[in-house]
């Protein structure tokens, strides 16, 4: 007999009479921790493996594969992408055909044989490797197909939790399970103008190098970053977003409080446009209070600095120049050596501008009403 012939005959016998190779598979796959835990019921490793030997002995043999068996290794792969077994874990199992197979073929050829079997090693590696590919290739489609539609839900129900005011248990439940946190986790909320936005995700890629759960969402004028936080306020989220121009809402204890958070971090960023870094409600209290008294916000203007209108444009403009530092130091001789000019005019502008408008801005309580009123105050024309 020919050696093609042999070889031949030998796979055709090794196809009749597949279940022990099946049985084979089966069982060293089920030694692997995802199979071992269930990813994939059994039935269905029984069903794979016995279409894969088909489709590999064929192979090998050179002989036509029926369209039935044609998309068997594509299909595997991308049925473990979808069961989340790890690429790793499936690659392993694939390879394991090899060794599966090449043992089975051992066993049915006589000793006298062997070299002849020997020949056809590369024959049987290169199907394998063959099959692992279509294997790999399917699944890594499939899995960034999967990553963009939980991608697709996960900024889908972001932007229906921060469109809503008070969410109900239901849908901050689906966000969480959407981003993979406790409901009641403590989060980290920020918010970036549109055009900061890159930045925002620069920081967030930075957060997520610890295994840290972040997510980004654009949403019309403004990104917005979500994080799982364990590293307490102040310091700590400052140096976590040094250098992006954003504003930080307060630490959300549970995503029920996001919507709130982020409504204040993008408030932030509208009072403190030109800001350089992260900003937090300290940061901007006086521009964001001025912006919320509404209606009063004429008349506290009017009541507080209203005397000023008698000053002439440049002395007016020289006070509010003065007062602004001062209130910001504290310092008579600090406001001297920023505005370059004697200790002595400091203080006559501090004098006049309480003539004209009856405050005294070395008195905190009146500096604060001042400063609150000039934050509602329109520039001067």
């Amino acid at each position: 007999m020919h050696s093609a012939e042999w070889w031949t005959d030998l796979l055709t016998q090794l196809r009749d009479d597949v279940d022990g190779v099946v049985d084979e598979f089966v069982s060293r796959v089920r030694a692997i921790p995802p199979y071992q835990r269930g990813a994939v019921p059994v039935d269905r490793l029984v069903t794979d493996a016995r279409l894969t030997f088909e489709y590999l002995l064929r192979r090998i043999a050179g002989q036509p594969v029926p369209e039935l068996l044609a998309d068997i290794g594509p299909s595997i792969g991308r049925d473990r992408a979808r069961r989340g077994v790890p690429l790793n874990d499936l690659l392993t199992a694939v390879r394991m055909d090899f060794r599966v197979l090449w043992s089975a073929l051992r066993e049915q050829v006589q000793p006298r044989f062997e070299p002849l079997l020997v020949e056809h090693v590369e024959d049987v590696w290169n199907a394998v490797e063959e099959y692992t590919n279509q294997i790999q290739l399917s699944y890594q489609v499939e899995a960034a197909l999967l990553a963009s539609e939980r991608q697709g839900e996960r900024t889908m129900l972001v932007a229906e939790l921060l469109n809503s005011p008070n969410p109900d248990a239901d849908d901050v439940l689906r966000v969480a399970t959407a981003l993979g946190i406790d409901t009641h986790a403590e989060l980290l909320v920020a918010a970036a103008a549109a055009s900061n936005g890159r930045m925002l995700r620069r920081a967030a890629d930075l957060l997520a190098t610890g295994g840290r759960v972040v997510h980004v969402q654009s949403s019309g004028r403004y990104s917005v970053l979500i994080a799982r936080w364990d590293g307490g306020e102040g310091a700590p989220v400052r140096a976590a977003l040094a250098g992006v121009p954003c504003g930080v809402g307060p630490l959300a204890h549970g995503l029920a409080q996001v919507p709130r958070s982020a409504r204040l971090a993008r408030e932030i960023v509208d009072a403190l446009p030109d800001a350089e870094g992260p900003k937090e409600l300290a940061d901007a209290w006086l521009p964001l209070a001025g912006s919320r008294l509404a209606d009063a916000a004429g008349e506290l203007v009017d009541s507080v600095l209203g005397g000023l209108s008698d000053a002439p444009a440049v002395e007016h403009a020289r006070l509010l120049e003065t007062v602004r530092c001062y209130a910001e130091c504290g310092s008579v001789g600090e406001v001297a050596t920023r505005l370059y000019c004697h200790r002595n005019t400091v203080l006559n502008r501090l004098r006049r501008f309480t003539e004209l408008t009856g405050r005294d801005v070395t008195v905190p309580m009146e500096s604060a009403t001042v400063l609150l009123a000039l934050s509602c105050r329109p520039p001067r024309e």
